[in-house]
């Protein structure tokens, strides 16, 4: 892992109140606003209008990029029919790559390497063994041997890549008519009634994507979904050990037009799981990755700059964490949700309606309610009766715990009273431009007026860049770069429930293996790069004495959050090493 910089304030932490130079503080702050500039140009998606020199030249950020882009290259030349020479192709160009990229300029290196040919699609189908020969000098995902298997796929639920879509289901859903027939199929033995009484169904439900316009690849149309799927905890019984469960798939919100699937429905049912696949991979690359972590941090991190001096306690204590965020996403800007872009090219959606959902989520999200504790109470998933085994949620809580009482002992360091909060006016200043329509759009904010509060709001900001983070981005090469298990966009009608549902209707919806390339291309570059680690600030960052023992502090219970993690992998279905505070990066800098 490359050392992170060492960034220094210009002078000891201060509130502004107490600041002994308030003129130079204010020039000082005016600087930052002419640097630091919201734009709203492209598609009315929060941006910086440009970024100052230093937010573009991290050596350690370009080389880390261009060293995964090294190894993908490698693996390309590598999958090709090259017969006896792949080996020597791929070392060969290894070899001279290191002295090529560093006679390139950061924004040549993905241009140059772009151009190169890849595997030419003509040449393979879409079984699953194709997808399978991407992998030649890379690690290929662990799901490529499992994913076939239904307990595989509930798990996903739970700890995939997108495991924050499942709800407890209290009340007979109104657009999903499951029976206890139905019920009876996916688990015998119990009964629905039992389970809805129990607190042990839960529902993920895309309605989000109902209706979305669906764009094209290279010619072919693509497909989606918005299904409703239904999962039980189905408890020990007569020997079998208690598991999470699939229950039923109905790949539509009117029941009138889609029928319900269960596990006993074979390739019916199997085309089912993939219109689920899909439309999670819709809903985390769009919603849960980019909007709620890439866009809510640079609405958070311009408002920062803008607002908050360089002094201030609270932009000292964040500003590592918004490492080499701002380049990131102004290269998405053009690479991802740009025309033609990874957005376009991938998602089953249009780039407009890909986008229009990135809005409509950020137009919902409220990062005042947005800690871990409140999510899992408002979607019923922290019942540990009900839910016994959620490894989002287990973990991720283990670090929710020390970030919290690390953003609080760190803050009364400056905040005496409840009246320091009242009386800071940068401190309002932010928090009311994190929720302008003018500044980051974020919704549902009001200034803090207790300590309380405030430690409740940064503690917010902290988990969102950190550990909320990597349970998307981390995850995403493991589930989502093999297209059998996950998919940006499908390419078929789906199963029908009549004798054209098969094995063979299965991988039509599968898509192209060009595409699915360029999915596992990007997911693997992500997956890749970890610059810093949750808790790890930069030697000599902190200036004040008195935060050195409170470092020590978060420091020795992320470790201890690291063993414990690791023990309850040991005993999982699936190991989720993704919360592990070791493979949490501390900042969103891919």
């Amino acid at each position: 892992m490359a050392k992170t910089p060492t960034l220094r304030p210009a002078q000891a932490p201060t509130l502004p109140q107490s600041d002994p130079d308030p003129d130079a503080r204010a020039r000082g702050l005016a600087k930052a606003r002419e640097d630091y500039q919201f734009d709203f140009s492209y598609q009315e998606i929060v941006s910086a209008k440009s970024l100052p020199l230093h937010e573009k030249t991290d050596p350690a950020y370009w080389a880390a990029i261009a060293k995964v882009m090294a190894e993908l290259k490698a693996n390309e030349l590598a999958t090709r029919s090259l017969g006896e020479n792949v080996e020597h192709a791929a070392e060969s160009f290894l070899e001279g790559l290191a002295e090529k990229l560093a006679k390139l300029a950061p924004s040549e290196v993905g241009d140059r390497l772009a151009r190169e040919r890849r595997v030419d699609p003509a040449e393979l189908d879409r079984s699953p063994e194709a997808y399978a020969k991407m992998y030649a000098r890379i690690p290929k995902p662990p799901v490529v041997d499992t994913w076939e298997r239904d307990d595989v796929f509930a798990w996903q639920a739970l700890a995939g890549t997108n495991p924050i879509m499942i709800r407890r289901l209290a009340a007979p859903h109104p657009r999903l008519p499951i029976t206890e027939a139905h019920y009876a199929k996916a688990v015998p033995g119990d009964r629905l009634e039992a389970a809805m009484r129990e607190g042990r169904l839960y529902v993920a439900d895309y309605a989000i994507l109902d209706g979305i316009p669906t764009g094209t690849f290279e010619g072919m149309d693509k497909t989606i979904f918005a299904p409703i799927a239904l999962y039980a905890w189905r408890p020990e019984r007569e020997g079998r050990p208690a598991a999470f469960t699939p229950v039923a798939i109905q790949c539509g919100q009117d029941p009138s037009k889609h029928p319900i699937f269960t596990p006993a429905d074979g390739a019916s049912w199997r085309m089912a799981r993939a219109t689920v696949t899909c439309a999670e991979g819709n809903v985390q690359g769009v919603i849960s990755h980019f909007a709620l972590c890439h866009e809510v941090m640079e609405s958070v991190i311009l408002a920062t700059h803008r607002q908050l001096a360089k002094a201030h306690p609270i932009h000292v204590l964040l500003e590592p964490h918004f490492a080499n965020t701002l380049i990131t996403n102004d290269i998405a800007m053009t690479s991802l949700i740009g025309p033609d872009g990874n957005m376009e090219r991938l998602q089953s959606g249009t780039l407009e309606a890909s986008l229009d959902l990135a809005k409509k989520a950020l137009s919902e999200f409220r990062l005042l309610e947005s800690a871990p504790t409140k999510d899992f109470a408002a979607r019923g998933t922290d019942d540990l009766e009900g839910l016994p085994v959620y490894p989002f949620r287990d973990d991720g809580l283990l670090s929710w715990g020390p970030l919290e009482r690390w953003a609080r002992a760190y803050l009364d360091l400056y905040y005496e009273s409840d009246a320091d909060v009242a009386a800071d006016p940068e401190l309002a200043a932010w928090v009311d431009e994190m929720g302008s329509e003018q500044g980051g759009r974020l919704k549902g904010l009001s200034r803090p007026e207790t300590v309380d509060g405030l430690v409740e709001l940064v503690a917010q900001i902290l988990f969102r860049c950190t550990v909320y983070h990597a349970a998307f981005n981390y995850t995403s090469y493991d589930f989502f770069a093999y297209a059998p298990n996950m998919q940006a966009a499908t390419f078929g009608p789906g199963p029908s429930g009549t004798a054209a549902d098969s094995d063979a209707a299965l991988e039509a919806m599968w898509p192209p293996y060009e595409a699915a390339y360029e999915g596992m291309h990007l997911f693997y570059t992500i997956f890749r790069v970890q610059l810093n680690r949750l808790g790890h600030y930069p030697e000599g960052h902190f200036t004040d004495p008195r935060v050195a023992p409170l470092e020590e502090t978060l420091r020795a219970e992320l470790d201890a959050v690291e063993e414990t993690i690791a023990a309850r992998d040991a005993a999982r279905l699936l190991p989720y090493p993704y919360l592990r505070p070791s493979r949490v990066s501390n900042s969103i800098h891919v």
